[in-house]
């Protein structure tokens, strides 16, 4: 671990984290998007104004878990994680049925790369120094707010 990496104190996390967090984020919003496409053609054919409703759904539940894990939620990287599991299943699934051997295969390869990214060491560090970072700042403001506290009562003594 380098010197960087160590820093408590900085705004944003070490590159290697925030890289990690990022690629994971798009492969699996790539991956939701296709899954979709994939399960909409393959097992439930809808008409294309609830296929959107149902994605844009999905992606904002997506987007929340997303940030809580931004936050610091081990809770929520679990979500993902096993999100990225299911995403995987699903293509694989559709391996088995679909005529499209080549798309589904790249996907299922991309959700599998990506569940194993959220089962690494490096996502764990993000998650941990995001939650850290955040019980810090939580630390520094009750300190600040007792210490105006204290100020008020002097100044009315």
């Amino acid at each position: 671990m380098n010197n960087e990496e160590e820093k408590v104190n900085m705004l944003f996390p070490p590159w290697k984290l925030m890289g990690r967090f990022l690629l994971v984020t798009m492969i699996l919003i790539l991956g939701t998007a296709f899954s979709g496409g994939i399960v909409f053609n393959l097992f439930i054919p809808l008409a294309p104004e609830w296929e959107m409703g149902i994605l844009f759904s999905i992606v904002v539940v997506f987007c929340i878990v997303n940030f809580r894990v931004t936050r610091g939620s081990f809770f929520c990287a679990n979500i993902l994680k096993y999100y990225a599991l299911f995403l995987a299943c699903l293509n694989i699934l559709s391996l088995l049925m679909d005529s499209d051997k080549t798309f589904s295969l790249i996907n299922a390869i991309l959700t599998l790369i990506a569940f194993f990214l959220i089962s690494g060491k490096t996502y764990k560090k993000l998650v941990q120094y995001q939650l850290d970072f955040f019980d810090d700042i939580k630390e520094a403001k009750e300190a600040v707010e007792k210490e105006i506290a204290m100020v008020n009562k002097s100044k009315r003594s």
